[in-house]
């Protein structure tokens, strides 16, 4: 494999560099540094289309592949029968056919059908434990499936009762139970939703 960058490419790569430096060191006119590196920019292509030209032809012919090919359709399949060709001076016995056989595509198999969407229970009401005070302690997974139950009404309101509950979930204990401390915290966020507690 030859390499990437030669001494060829290395030489006409200084050669393109150089003559726009001489001819700034001259001391010519801008004008002149841009044609004199246009000449050498075509100079350059010149000596490789020429260069090239050679190559192309040093490279011997292609040799023609000695096959016959006959194609024959029979509907669906497509069949191709290959035969090799042989010289009519040698008297050989006859080769046998190489049959190659190309099936048809499959159907494609139909869409399954969607799952059926899973029933949800009813609805239960908001637990709440009373406290000694009067208050009452929230459990804040139910106050999140009534946030879901009735989300879409105002998306602001959802959106900061959302926020909300990942706040709160923080302060509940392992069976969800808020402290006392936040009962009004809650009847005012939640208002509507926890009233008739």
């Amino acid at each position: 494999m030859r390499p990437l960058i030669g001494p060829r490419i290395v030489v006409e790569a200084a050669f393109l560099v150089a003559v726009p430096v001489v001819a700034l060191v001259a001391g010519v006119s801008w004008y002149a540094i841009v044609a004199a590196g246009a000449v050498a920019y075509l100079a350059v292509l010149g000596a490789e289309w020429t260069l090239w030209r050679r190559a192309k032809a040093a490279l011997p012919p292609p040799r023609p592949v000695p096959l016959a090919e006959e194609v024959v359709a029979r509907p669906p399949d497509r069949v191709r029968v290959i035969r090799p060709e042989t010289e009519p001076e040698q008297a050989r016995e006859p080769e046998p056919e190489v049959v190659v056989a190309v099936a048809a595509e499959p159907e494609p198999l139909p869409a399954p059908a969607p799952a059926p969407e899973p029933k949800l229970p009813p609805a239960a009401a908001v637990s709440s434990v009373a406290g000694a005070s009067g208050r009452e302690r929230w459990n804040v997974w139910d106050l999140e499936r009534l946030v879901r139950e009735h989300s879409g009404e105002d998306p602001i309101v959802d959106e900061e009762r959302t926020f909300l509950l990942m706040y709160l979930r923080d302060f509940a204990g392992p069976d969800g139970l808020l402290p006392v401390d936040f009962d009004e915290l809650v009847r005012q966020s939640f208002g509507s939703l926890v009233a008739n507690r």
